[in-house]
């Protein structure tokens, strides 16, 4: 082999370790770099899975509190259209009284509600028609202390109950009127008694 083949072989062998140190470098890099990115794709994996995670519990916790929200609420308009059916049949309870039983009733009504002076107690056409003769009396001897109350022959345009008139005031106690004044009392004491 002479000297310039000697050369050669030398800058091959010299140009052949430089390629495999070049490679070894860049396989190394290349490594490095996908191992690199292998962690930073778990830690991504894992921060979009906590994110997702943490995002699923809070779609949890809101639908849980929506449906639970739906729940109470549909409760209470269960619980509600209990109260006013059972409130509406007590109201329609009173039309089966006896005339007796009514009266009675209207009487009380009259003593809580009446005012200082006298006054004008305007009923239906109905109930003039059935109005026990003491009734005016019964009520007056109660009151007397503080008025007197006459009831007045015109009928009024009501269902039932009564209205007094004290010149420009006016006590509505028609038993609707009664009954809205104190629903809220009313469905307290039956929520009371039945839930």
């Amino acid at each position: 082999m002479t000297g310039l083949d000697k050369i050669i072989e030398k800058i091959l062998l010299q140009s052949q370790e430089n390629c495999n140190a070049i490679l070894n470098d860049a396989s190394a890099q290349v490594k490095k770099i996908i191992s690199e990115a292998r962690e930073k794709a778990n830690k991504e994996s894992s921060d979009i899975i906590a994110k997702a995670n943490a995002e699923a519990k809070k779609i949890e916790a809101v639908s849980k509190s929506s449906a639970e929200s739906i729940t109470r609420n549909r409760y209470l308009e269960i619980r509600n259209a209990i109260l006013n059916d059972i409130i509406s049949a007590a109201y329609l309870e009173i039309e089966k009284f006896s005339d007796e039983e009514y009266f009675a009733m209207l009487r009380r009504l009259c003593i809580k509600n009446v005012l200082e002076g006298e006054c004008e107690m305007h009923l239906s056409g109905y109930d003039i028609g059935r109005l026990p003769d003491d009734f005016e009396m019964s009520i007056n001897s109660e009151i007397y202390e503080k008025g007197a109350v006459h009831i007045c022959d015109t009928p009024a345009d009501i269902e039932n109950g009564f209205i007094l008139h004290y010149g420009d005031v006016e006590i509505n106690c028609t038993l609707k009127a009664v009954f809205d004044e104190n629903m809220d009392r009313l469905k307290d004491m039956l929520s009371t008694a039945l839930f």
